[in-house]
């Protein structure tokens, strides 16, 4: 028959999980020709897995084992082994993918069944799905090299390869590749508000001695111990504790991070801009080749959200003309028309009462901020309102003097002081929505005031990405040049 038989063992790879129902493609050497088009057809692999009574495979009938059998007239009674290949090509498991496609590559196969140390078939491999699971191998090895950092490293280094890896987690290990600690976005904001130095090492806000589980883990007990301890990210480790692989949750649920939806505040006149928006509502003046509110919406799509709510007031037949229904700008969008300006909270009430946490974003604010990021954060902390605060510096260019009476007690030449201003970025829980007064100016900063007053929790949380507020003539150049050179 064709081929030889070849058995490959891998031993620097995990294993390729189950991809192909067993059931489905076992079948007996004894089993009728005519049996086993039907089988093969059900099974929707290209090929069956010939097996005894113990399991132990011992040959492969492919599609065009059968179609060359018809033409050679064999009765379709006949025993399917008599036209099967019976020197298959294998490999042993543990299988991984890597391996798996070389030697699918080599005998140019499309399927490849696996085989333990007594010959019993243990897994069946298509090509297809062998191929993606090698592109998440892959991922996953450049996944690994990202994720880690040394425990030296400092506060910044630390903020600059978190950006890098877009993974929302680091892992500090040591010369040896030891898991050490885990230092999460939150952890380097957390420790921005409480303005600790960039330069401090980073393992002084990171987590020693982690949650972390043994490879190899399913993706149902992974998920389990996320969600017990309430993580996004669940490192693995071997019994050495070194760190081996890195999972995410959205690796697992990647349909879990769809689950925010977000208002654009478009209402404003946009007056210290005049004379650019005379006739022109300011979400809609070009940045680049594109309007500003296009680019808002672009970057709330890539964070996948779909669902936009418009507040418009001034000249709103200018924005739903260009965006209509969002369909061609990948979102779906409604739309709340004030009939008068009602401030930067009042127009929320003009829409349905949201059934989850909700974006609220100025509709005149460019930035990198990581929105799912923030709904985790703001989840962590149990807020009822999360700020988006940018850190502003001050610098006071004479010498400040510091006197009790006449007499000078301190002076400090040019100092700088450091403040966190409101960024107009918000993640709001519905209960916050309900203490907004219907058909009244409310501002977001009365909402803030109204629930820090009533006891509610309201955190900060800082952007650390680029943030410019198009609202000066300065900035708008600004944000032009930035696109130009394709910074944004």
């Amino acid at each position: 028959m064709r081929g030889t038989r070849k058995s490959y063992q891998a031993t620097d790879m995990k294993d390729i999980p189950n991809m192909t129902n067993l059931e489905a493609v076992i079948f007996s050497p004894s089993g009728a020709i005519r049996d086993a088009m039907k089988a093969l057809d059900a099974a929707g692999t290209g090929a069956l897995a010939l097996c005894d009574e113990q399991g132990k495979l011992v040959a492969m009938l492919s599609d065009g084992d059968l179609r060359r059998a018809l033409l050679r007239g064999h009765p379709l009674e006949d025993a399917c082994s008599a036209v099967a290949c019976t020197k298959p090509v294998f490999v042993k498991s543990p299988a991984s993918a890597a391996q798996a496609l070389q030697v699918m590559n080599e005998f140019d196969i499309h399927q490849l069944p696996v085989i333990d140390d007594q010959g019993v078939l243990v897994n069946f491999l298509l090509r297809k799905d062998v191929v993606e699971e090698y592109q998440v191998e892959a991922e996953s090895g450049d996944r690994l090299r990202k994720v880690c950092i040394t425990t030296e490293a400092s506060i910044a280094d630390a903020i600059a390869q978190l950006n890098e890896a877009g993974t929302g987690a680091l892992m500090l290990c040591d010369a040896e590749g030891k898991l050490r600690a885990l230092i999460t976005d939150g952890d380097i904001r957390r420790a921005v508000i409480r303005r600790i130095p960039l330069s401090d090492p980073c393992a002084g806000i990171a987590t020693p001695m982690p949650v972390c589980a043994s490879e190899p883990i399913s993706h149902s007990d992974a998920l389990h111990i996320m969600n017990e301890h309430d993580i996004h990210q669940l490192p693995l480790v071997d019994g050495e504790g070194r760190l081996v692989d890195f999972l995410l949750r959205k690796d697992i649920l990647p349909q879990s991070q769809h689950d925010l939806q977000a208002v654009i505040m478009a209402g404003g006149y946009g007056k210290r801009l005049l004379p650019l928006t005379e006739k022109v509502p300011k979400p809609m003046l070009p940045v680049g080749e594109r309007p500003l509110l296009e680019l808002i919406i672009h970057q709330l799509r890539k964070a996948g959200i779909h669902d936009v709510n418009l507040t418009t007031h001034y000249l709103p037949d200018s924005i739903s003309g260009h965006f209509g229904n969002g369909e061609h700008f990948g979102v779906r969008l409604n739309y709340s028309r004030e009939e008068n300006p009602l401030g930067t909270a009042g127009g929320l009430r003009l829409m349905e009462r949201p059934q989850g946490p909700f974006l609220v974003i100025n509709g005149d604010i460019l930035t990198g901020v990581p929105f799912q990021q923030m709904l985790q954060y703001h989840r962590s902390h149990h807020a009822m309102l999360t700020v988006g605060v940018r850190k502003y510096e001050l610098e006071v260019p004479f010498g400040v003097v510091d006197c009790d009476d006449v007499r000078i007690t301190k002076i400090e030449e040019k100092p700088c002081h450091s403040y966190f201003i409101n960024a107009g970025t918000y993640l709001l829980e519905p209960a916050a929505w309900d203490l907004i007064p219907a058909g009244s100016r409310f501002d977001m900063t009365d909402l803030i005031r109204v629930l820090i007053e009533a006891g509610e929790t309201v955190v900060g949380f800082p952007i650390m990405e680029y943030w410019i507020d198009v609202g000066r003539h300065e900035d708008y150049i600004k944000a032009q040049e930035l696109v130009s050179k394709g910074e944004l």
